[in-house]
């Protein structure tokens, strides 16, 4: 009787008021539904009909769905058979909710997650997608524009009868202002030839700081040629030594009767005397007479004479340099006396100085230009004469520290060599300026000893651990790695404590341990760090306590900054989790109870992710 009561009840309110509510005294819709128990010790839901595709395809032969049961929703217990996927049930290929939708006279799957990376589709109209900031990247396998089946040799295969490749079109002032273009870079320059002539152009040089960009176009640029090469009118400034890494030797090869015309880059190796290699930068030919500028690079393989064989603008010669033998000597090399002046180098910034050798026993010898690069520096000793007795290399010193290291310099003169130490500092406020941005980045986490080297990953610049939303550090790189007593696992800072301001124009707050100047980073302050540097890593990968020494790197245009992987504290009971494998850096930005973190492992895995905010991890400040 009471159940029949209910029933009457039920229908009464649904009449009277429009509503029904279930378990809800106060429904909110026609039909509000609200869980009895919520503790999981009893089932909870709405169970809607049962069918299988099979039936949906029986019931098709009678008319059973059409516009009358628009949006009706079933659940699918089996798949229709696939020679019964037609009509109204030609997308009923799984388990799960459908609904029915009379406009098109189908079943559809609710939130099946098809795509067109899943499944094969056709675009039933224009589709327009933002990045918003992000970058897409296709990892593995070939992509085809035109073909279903790209060549096997080509990364991106676009195939037409009718419609070309168009490259971005850009003036030559806004081509040249690409920063860093990577080798190989293609534009289309409209108005880098006389006559507003537009042209395709390749960047054909390794160093992003110093771009090279070479005409692809044979229409609006001719192809060089020259009526002859005057091989026999050579003339070679510098002197080469066997045994010796040439530094500083070119040789000058005049022509007649050019056309104004392109040349190519080349190189020449040597015959006779071996180990060189004469090299020619591509440009334009005079209109007339001019010359050739070739490099010589190597280490001859002894002395005599080497002869280089060169065919440019459609013509050949020969021409020779003499090769002639190394006497200079010296009894020894004081590399533990030298000195660099100035005294100091900074990673990043450009540097001019010298460095001085002292030897003894020298033997009043010539000797050659020497030269040699390392961690982005050029140490070159000009050509000249040792003294008789006692006195000093000193090298020219020119460039930009790459990394602030230890650097073992070699010193080779003669017989004897040695090694000068030097130190290449960090960059002198503790920050960095990354590309995309112009907000600098402290190069250490809170709490790292900033007198460590920011770029090698070790224990002292993993820094302290936060719960979010708090100043207070909950623990450091020396914590023991079991649970911390007293931890509070509940703890649940409110919305804005660590930024009262927006995402765009963030505001530092009391709660932010971050220095003076500094706040804790945004959300879309990582996603532009990460979109705008090159990703790479330092270090050996692996979960341990005691791995300090694995590290997330960004580099762009010479510069650096590297965070360490320095795991987390778990939010049940503070216990290490994954240090040496996975870094968490906290952002300032909420993701509803949560809030995002910067998490890394091994390239390419990093992500901007959700965490509770109970959870203790690593804090990187940017200037305010």
């Amino acid at each position: 009787m009471k159940k029949t009561n209910l029933l009457i009840l039920l229908l009464s309110s649904a009449f009277s008021f429009g509503q029904v509510g279930i378990n809800n005294p106060s429904p909110k819709a026609t039909l509000d539904i609200t869980a009895k128990t919520s503790d999981g010790t009893a089932a909870e839901g709405l169970i809607l009909p049962k069918i299988t595709g099979n039936a949906l395809f029986a019931a098709i032969a009678s008319n059973v769905y059409g516009a009358a049961q628009n949006g009706t929703v079933i659940f699918v217990t089996v798949p229709a058979d696939q020679t019964n996927q037609v009509g109204q049930t030609v997308r009923v290929d799984a388990i799960g909710y459908y609904y029915f939708d009379s406009t098109t006279n189908e079943w559809w799957k609710m939130g099946g997650g098809n795509n067109f990376y899943n499944s094969d589709g056709t675009l039933t109209s224009t589709r327009h997608v933002s990045l918003d900031g992000n970058n897409l990247g296709f990892m593995g396998g070939r992509i085809g524009m035109g073909t279903n089946s790209p060549d096997p040799s080509a990364l991106l295969d676009l195939t037409s009868l009718t419609l070309g490749f168009l490259p971005p079109r850009m003036t030559e002032v806004e081509m040249n202002a690409i920063q860093n273009p990577a080798k190989g870079l293609i534009i289309y320059c409209t108005d880098c030839f006389a006559a507003n002539l537009g042209c395709v152009m390749v960047n054909d040089s390794s160093d992003p700081l110093v771009p090279n960009w070479g005409s692809l176009c044979s229409s609006n640029v001719p192809s060089g040629h020259v009526l002859d090469i005057e091989c026999v009118n050579a003339s070679t400034s510098g002197a080469v030594h066997s045994g010796v890494a040439v530094s500083g030797v070119t040789v000058t090869v005049p022509y007649i009767g050019g056309n104004g015309g392109t040349y190519p880059s080349a190189a020449f190796t040597s015959t006779g005397v071996t180990g060189l290699t004469a090299s020619l930068m591509g440009g334009a030919l005079a209109s007339g007479n001019g010359s050739f500028m070739l490099a010589i690079t190597g280490t001859p393989s002894a002395a005599g004479t080497a002869t280089f064989n060169i065919t440019v603008a459609g013509k050949t010669c020969a021409f020779t340099v003499d090769v002639d033998s190394f006497t200079a000597d010296v009894s020894s090399l004081d590399c533990g006396t030298a000195v660099f002046a100035p005294a100091t180098l900074h990673q990043g910034e450009a540097y001019t100085g010298t460095l001085t050798v002292p030897y003894t026993g020298g033997n009043g010898d010539s000797y050659p230009q020497l030269s040699f690069t390392q961690n982005g520096l050029t140490f070159t000793l000009p050509a000249g004469t040792l003294a008789t007795g006692n006195g000093n290399l000193v090298y020219n010193v020119t460039g930009t520290p790459a990394a602030a290291i230890a650097m073992t310099i070699p010193i080779t003169f003669g017989s004897q060599s040695c090694n000068v130490s030097k130190t290449v500092m960090n960059d002198q406020d503790g920050t960095v300026v990354m590309c995309g941005s112009t907000k600098a980045w402290s190069l250490y986490n809170i709490g790292a000893d900033t007198s460590a080297n920011p770029y090698i990953p070790v224990k002292e610049l993993h820094g302290n651990y936060y719960q979010w939303g708090t100043n207070v550090v909950a623990a450091d790189a020396d914590t023991p790695a079991g649970n911390i007593i007293g931890w509070n696992a509940s703890l649940n800072q409110p919305d804005s404590s660590w930024n009262s301001g927006t995402e765009a124009s963030p505001v530092k707050t009391a709660n932010d341990p971050c220095p003076t100047g500094f706040r804790i980073p945004t959300r879309a302050e990582y996603n532009t760090l990460m979109n705008n540097n090159s990703l790479g890593q330092i270090g050996s990968y692996g979960s341990n306590a005691t791995n300090y020494g694995f590290a997330r790197t960004y580099t762009c245009g010479g510069k650096m900054i590297i965070f360490p992987a320095a795991g987390m504290r778990h939010v049940s009971g503070g216990s290490l989790y994954m240090r040496g494998a996975i870094g968490f850096y906290w952002t300032s930005t909420e993701n509803i109870s949560n809030a995002y973190s910067m998490v890394f492992d091994t390239p390419p895995n990093v992500a901007l992710t959700g965490y509770s905010r109970a959870y203790a991890q690593s804090v990187r400040c940017v200037a305010e």
